[in-house]
């Protein structure tokens, strides 16, 4: 279950993501009732899930690199449409690679970070950025905004 200190990283911190056509692009948290541009291909709700790190135990870049090939292949195999994803805290080095599905109801969404050790994954919608728990009720929605390019390690 994840702290305090751990929520308050998860809502400040924003996502890189890589569409299929067209130019990366990163979500930033911003004031609830404000909201971007939807991106063109993707349809809401997106979720932003990742496999590194699972259950909130630090392991190494291999092995969390293993761990979101799994998330991906599962994804292909679904069919799901998904786009590369980073999430960042720009307070520190911290990152984690991860996806962002397209169209999975939040308990889809819920049901596979939990399925990866995830506690909490990102919902994004039209209007709303929420950061939702895997392993109990909470939840913190605020609005969102699109900047550009990002930089996106290689």
């Amino acid at each position: 279950m994840a702290t305090d200190e751990d929520w308050a990283s998860y809502a400040r911190a924003v996502v890189d993501v890589v569409p299929a056509e067209g130019e990366p692009f990163r979500l930033v948290p911003d004031r609830v009732g404000s909201a971007g541009r939807w991106p063109d291909g993707l349809d809401p709700p997106v979720t932003v899930v990742t496999a590194w790190n699972p259950d909130g135990v630090l392991v190494p870049p291999g092995d969390n690199r293993a761990g979101n090939q799994r998330l991906v292949d599962e994804l292909q195999r679904l069919g799901l449409t998904w786009w590369p994803a980073v999430g960042r805290d720009l307070d520190s080095a911290h990152h984690e690679e991860g996806v962002a599905v397209s169209g999975l109801t939040v308990a889809e969404g819920l049901a596979l970070g939990r399925r990866y050790g995830q506690a909490a994954v990102y919902v994004w919608t039209p209007d709303e950025w929420s950061v939702v728990s895997c392993t109990d009720d909470r939840r913190h929605t605020c609005g969102w905004r699109r900047t550009g390019r990002p930089p996106i390690p290689s």
